[in-house]
């Protein structure tokens, strides 16, 4: 945080705001039961998390699955080709069958197909691409057709689990959500926990006359820097008027807060978004940040301070 020379005063520059209230992707809506994390796992980690009970197929049900996923024999073992609309098809573009699991994802007692196969040529780092097939009488039909590994994380409400694509990385990984009728982009996460939800998926904002569930007045990094200020020593990080914050020096506004369920909001664009949690209202969670990463505490529901000027016993 940048401060003036001779007082130790703080801007709420917009980079700044970034450091005061920034995304986690740690963080968020926890999935209903046990998933299996997808970040740096190994191609064999494609199985779904719950152990639910699986079943050998019978060798017709087993082919059709994997017919209907693209692959075909060669030589004996099971191949398909992500280029196989080209004429002749590229050689390197065939790729061998990783594995084929069959388990109920829904519930609904009928067991879908988990077909993965692996190939840098066709890709890249992640290695693996899969299919989630679902059978209606003796016809699969594809559900789902993506790059990456599959991780299966049931949801409070919802018949089919949330279904994570990692690859390399530790990142937020894209996940597809169930909407009722077919899978949908449902957002980021990370070993299922939710980092950022799709529109259509998002909490509905509430209107209140009250404003943000956050305390008025300073507030600072900790509680010692709390009692600093008491005594008219140092200065506080910014100020909540109850609608915006207000930088010692400077006024930014960071409306719109987005609910985004369970405590927690989102504010900013797409460089400076933020997501902070305000289950405590005088203890901002801010859980990962570009140049801050903790909290801010209330310090009082002052809204004006003696700023505090450097001496050279500072120095």
């Amino acid at each position: 945080m940048t401060r003036r020379p001779q007082a130790r005063l703080i801007s709420l520059s917009p980079l700044m705001l970034s450091a005061l209230l920034i995304a986690t992707c740690s963080s968020g809506e926890t999935p209903a039961g046990g998933g299996d994390g997808a970040a740096g796992q190994a191609k064999a980690a494609a199985a779904a998390p719950e152990k639910a009970a699986q079943t050998a197929p019978a060798a017709a049900d087993r082919d059709a699955a994997l017919r209907a996923a693209g692959y075909q024999q060669r030589g004996g073992a099971w191949m398909a080709s992500c280029e196989a609309d080209i004429k002749p098809v590229p050689k390197d573009s065939w790729y061998g069958l990783e594995s084929a699991e069959f388990r109920d994802l829904n519930g609904d007692g009928a067991e879908e197909a988990i077909v993965s196969g692996g190939s840098s040529y066709c890709f890249g780092n992640t290695g693996l691409s899969f299919k989630l097939l679902a059978r209606s009488g003796s016809r699969w039909t594809v559900m789902i057709d993506e790059m990456g590994i599959p991780a299966f994380y049931p949801r409070k409400g919802i018949a089919w689990p949330d279904v994570e694509i990692g690859g390399p990385g530790s990142d937020c990984f894209s996940f597809v959500r169930w909407d009722g009728r077919k899978y949908v982009y449902g957002g980021r996460s990370l070993e299922g926990r939710i980092c950022e939800l799709a529109p259509a998926f998002a909490p509905k904002a509430k209107a209140s006359k009250a404003g943000l569930p956050m305390a008025t007045g300073l507030w600072a990094r900790n509680r010692a820097a709390c009692e600093g200020l008491a005594r008219g020593q140092g200065d506080p990080d910014f100020i909540f008027d109850g609608k915006s914050m207000i930088g010692p020096q400077d006024f930014y506004g960071v409306t719109p807060f987005e609910p985004l369920g369970d405590g927690r909001y989102r504010t900013g664009g797409e460089i400076e978004r933020q997501v902070i949690d305000m289950n405590n209202p005088k203890f901002i969670i801010v859980e990962q940040g570009n140049w801050w990463t903790g909290g801010y505490t209330w310090c009082s529901s002052a809204q004006n301070w003696k700023p505090w000027e450097y001496s050279e016993e500072d120095f």
